[in-house]
């Protein structure tokens, strides 16, 4: 079964891609890289919806460079739900995010989309660090 990861241009994402690489070649399976755009400026959408293209299609290629079936998509809306959806659409069985260093303070203010993504997730969740 597919597996996704949870992707942004952030540095544990990083980590988190690489991780799901191994992970996608160890078990022989698809991998999709999905990010989301979020902006609900309309003049602001264009540049992010090409901004995040361009992080997720050089994120698919070093996956594939590195041998692995790998597949982007773009999703719009919260991170968590287009993740959790992306996955469902298409019938993953694991989902790999990476964990930003936030301080219990952060978490309880902004939420943490790998500590939903767990809480809320159909299948099991693998969180890099």
């Amino acid at each position: 079964m597919p597996v996704v990861l949870a992707y942004d241009d952030k540095s544990p994402a990083e980590k988190a891609l690489n991780y799901a690489i191994k992970h996608a070649l160890a078990h022989n399976t698809v991998l999709y890289i999905v990010s989301t755009v979020a902006t609900k400026d309309l003049v602001d959408r264009d540049n992010d919806v090409r901004s995040v293209k361009d992080y997720v299609e050089a994120a698919r290629q070093i996956a594939a460079d590195a041998g692995a079936d790998a597949r982007s998509l773009v999703e719009t809306g919260h991170p968590v739900d287009a993740v959790i959806a992306a996955a469902r659409r298409v019938e993953a069985d694991t989902i790999i995010v990476g964990r930003h260093d936030k301080t219990a303070v952060d978490r309880l203010m902004l939420g943490s989309v790998s500590e939903k993504i767990i809480r809320n997730a159909h299948c099991t969740v693998i969180v890099v660090q």
